[in-house]
C-alpha cells in the first residue's frame, strides 16, 4: 500500500520531536511503512460501534484488541485516506492503539470510519467503526402551514395528499405515524397513511363526514408527526382547510305572505314595502335578486321591485273603485349558473279614505329583551307583553289582537282587551325545533278594517336535558399483548344534542378494583385510548375498562359505556417443571411401553 500517494498519509507518535528534516522524515516513514506492509500478514478485521452525539474523548475501542493472541505492539503506523474524516473525526494514540473521539460524532453526517493499523512486526489490522444512530432528530414538515380547499359535500373517502414529514434519523427512529392533534371538529377528517419504498411514510388527509359550509366553513387541523423513539419527538403543521361553497340552498323569504295598506292616493314612485330573503350559500351563490311574476301576478304593472334591495314602489295611480286588493307573486333566485327560486306572496290593500291603522308595542320578557325563551319553559309561562293602541277610536276594544305561526306552541290572551300576552301553550324541545316565526297582526273595527302586523322569530333556548350517547352500546378491540406505551387502542365517540357547553363531551376511564384502568388513558378531547403501561396477557387476557362521556352542563349530565380489549398473547414466558428432581422405580421385566413416570 503507498502510503505516500496523493490522498494518503502515515502518521507515527504524535509531537514526537525529530531532528530529521520534514523531507528526510517522510522518505524514512515511507521506507519504513513500505518495508512493514510488504512482510505484513492480514490478521484479520476489528470492527467497532459508537452511539453518535457522545461528547469528544469518549473511548471508541483498542487496537490491540485486533492483535493474534498473545501478542503486544508498542507502535503502530496509521494508514486512512483523505476525505474519510478519520484525521479530523478521531484520535488514536500509535503507542498504545487506543480509539478516542476527537469531536461530537453526526451519524447523519458520517456513519462509518475505516482505518489500517501496522504494527512494527509487520501484524496488519483493517479497523472499521460504525456509528450507531440516536433519536436526535425530530420529524420535520417542509412546511409550517397547509392550505387546502375543499367544496363543501364533497364525498366521504375522498384523499388529498399532504407534504410528509421527514427524519433525518433512520429505520425506527424514523417518522412512524400521524394524528391530528387539534381542530378536527366532529371527527370529518381521518388521516391515512403508506410508507413509500424510499422508507418516507407519505400522508393523505381523507374526509370523513359531511362538510356543510353553511354549519362550518372552516377547519383548522394542528397534524403532529411522530417518530419510533422513547420517548418519540414529534413535529406539526397546521393545515387550514378552506370550505368552499356550492349552490345548495334556495333563497328564503322572512316571511310566507306579505299585508300591507295603502292609499289609492299615494302618490307614484312612493315605497310601499320591503320583502326580504336570505340564501345560506356565499357569493354569487348566495346573491339574491328580486322580481314579480308578471304571468302570475301585475301584468298591468301597478308596481315594481327593485332588483337587489326587494323594495316595491307603486308604479302607476291606483283606483279604489276600479280594484281594491293587489295579489303579487314575488320571486327570490340567487345569482348561481343554475339559480334556485323561491316565491312568496304579497297581499296589497288599497283604502280610498286617509285614517289610521292600529299600533303595536311589543316588549319581550327574557333577560335581554330579545326575542327567546327557554326549551325548560313550562306551559303558561310569559314570552311577549303587546300594547295595541288606535288613535281612531278612544276605545281599546275596537281592536282585535290576532296570532298566527309557531305551530301550536304559543297562544295569545288579554284581560282588557289592551295588553296583551304571549304565552307558552305546549312544551318545547330545542333539540327537535330551535326557532318559531310568529306574526301579531292588530285588526281594527273600521270600514274597511285596518291591520298592523309584526313579524318575529321566537328563538328557543337550550337547557342541558340530554346526556351524551355513544355511537356503540360496547366498544371491543384485539391488540397485541406487547406494545409500546402511548400505543392507539380505539377511539369512542359520545354526542350530545344540546349546544354551547351543555353540549361539550369530555371523557374519562372509570377507576375500579376489577377494573385495568390503570393499564389505559384516554384523552379527554378525542376519545382515543391509548395504553398508559405495559400490558400483560397472562395477569389478564381480556382487561376492560368503562367510558364516562361528560358533557359541560350544570349539573352535568354523564353516560357509560364498556370497552372490552383483547390481548393477543405472544411468547414471553418459557416451561417451568413442577420439581427440579424426580425419582423413579421400575420392576425388571415390566414390559415395553409401560409408564413409570410422569
Amino acid at each position: 500500500m503507498p502510503i505516500t500517494s496523493k490522498g494518503s498519509r502515515c502518521r507515527t507518535l504524535v509531537g514526537r520531536p525529530c531532528l530529521l528534516s520534514s523531507i528526510c522524515q517522510q522518505k524514512l516513514l515511507f521506507y519504513i511503512f513500505f518495508v512493514l506492509v510488504q512482510s505484513a500478514v492480514v490478521y484479520g478485521a476489528l470492527e467497532l460501534q459508537l452511539d453518535e452525539g457522545q461528547p469528544a474523548g469518549t473511548i471508541v475501542g483498542d487496537i490491540s484488541a485486533g492483535l493474534p493472541p498473545g501478542e503486544t505492539a508498542t507502535l503502530y503506523f496509521i494508514s486512512d485516506h483523505e476525505g474519510t474524516g478519520v484525521g479530523s473525526d478521531l484520535h488514536i494514540d500509535e503507542t498504545t492503539g487506543i480509539i478516542t473521539t476527537a469531536r461530537r460524532l453526526d451519524r447523519e453526517e458520517r456513519d462509518h470510519y475505516s482505518f489500517i493499523a501496522v504494527t512494527m512486526t509487520g501484524t496488519t489490522i483493517q479497523v472499521s467503526i460504525t456509528v450507531n444512530d440516536v433519536n436526535d432528530h425530530a420529524p420535520v414538515f417542509p412546511k409550517k402551514k397547509t392550505v387546502l380547499k375543499i367544496p363543501e359535500h364533497t364525498a366521504v373517502g375522498t384523499r388529498f395528499s399532504l407534504d410528509p414529514a421527514t427524519d433525518a434519523d433512520k429505520d425506527q427512529l424514523t417518522t412512524q405515524g400521524y394524528i391530528i392533534r387539534e381542530g378536527n371538529v366532529g371527527q370529518t377528517f381521518r388521516l391515512e397513511t403508506k410508507r413509500g419504498a424510499n422508507k418516507i411514510l407519505y400522508l393523505d388527509l381523507v374526509v370523513n363526514g359531511l362538510l356543510d359550509r353553511e354549519k362550518r366553513s372552516s377547519y383548522t387541523l394542528v397534524i403532529e408527526a411522530f417518530d419510533g423513539g422513547s420517548p418519540r419527538r414529534i413535529g406539526s403543521m397546521a393545515v387550514e382547510v378552506t370550505v368552499t361553497d356550492i349552490n345548495d340552498h334556495a333563497p328564503v323569504f322572512n316571511q310566507s305572505r306579505y299585508h300591507t295598506i295603502i292609499s289609492e292616493s299615494l302618490p307614484q314612485g312612493s315605497s310601499i314595502l320591503q320583502v326580504f330573503a336570505t340564501d345560506d350559500d356565499e357569493g354569487d351563490n348566495g346573491l339574491v335578486l328580486y322580481e314579480i311574476n308578471r304571468r302570475q301576478s301585475d301584468p298591468d304593472r301597478y308596481f315594481v321591485i327593485d332588483l337587489k334591495s326587494g323594495v316595491i314602489t307603486l308604479n302607476k295611480p291606483l283606483d279604489f273603485e276600479l280594484k281594491r286588493v293587489h295579489e303579487l307573486v314575488v320571486q327570490a333566485k340567487d345569482n348561481a349558473s343554475q339559480p334556485e327560486v323561491t316565491n312568496t306572496f304579497v297581499t296589497i290593500h288599497v283604502r280610498d279614505f286617509n285614517d289610521n291603522q292600529p299600533t303595536m308595542t311589543i316588549i319581550f320578557l327574557s333577560e335581554d329583551g330579545s326575542p327567546r325563551i327557554s326549551e325548560g319553559a313550562q306551559p303558561g309561562q310569559y314570552v311577549a307583553r303587546i300594547s295595541v293602541t288606535d288613535p281612531d277610536y278612544g276605545e281599546y276594544a275596537n281592536v282585535n289582537v290576532s296570532l298566527e305561526g309557531g305551530d301550536g306552541k304559543f297562544a295569545l290572551t288579554t284581560k282588557d282587551s289592551i295588553i296583551y300576552l304571549i304565552y307558552v301553550d305546549q312544551l318545547l324541545d330545542r333539540e327537535e325545533r330551535d326557532s318559531y316565526d310568529l306574526r301579531v297582526m292588530a285588526t281594527d273595527s273600521g270600514t274597511p278594517p285596518l291591520r298592523a302586523e309584526s313579524s318575529f322569530t321566537i328563538q328557543v333556548t337550550d337547557v342541558n336535558d340530554n346526556p351524551p350517547l355513544f355511537d356503540q352500546q360496547t366498544y371491543r378491540q384485539t391488540i397485541p399483548e406487547v406494545v409500546y406505551p402511548g400505543s392507539f387502542v380505539l377511539q369512542v365517540t359520545a354526542r350530545d344534542k344540546d349546544q354551547g357547553p351543555n353540549g361539550d363531551v369530555r371523557y374519562s376511564l372509570l377507576k375500579g378494583k376489577n377494573s385495568r384502568s390503570d393499564w389505559f388513558s384516554i384523552d379527554p378531547i378525542t376519545g382515543i385510548i391509548t395504553t398508559a403501561t405495559a400490558l400483560d396477557f397472562e395477569s389478564e387476557p381480556a382487561p376492560s375498562v368503562a367510558v364516562v362521556a361528560t358533557d359541560g352542563g350544570r349539573p352535568p349530565l354523564s353516560s357509560t359505556v364498556k370497552v372490552d380489549i383483547v390481548l393477543q398473547d405472544v411468547n414471553d414466558n418459557t416451561p417451568v417443571f413442577s420439581k427440579s428432581f424426580y425419582n423413579a422405580s421400575i420392576k425388571e421385566n415390566t414390559p415395553a411401553g409401560t409408564c413409570f413416570l410422569e
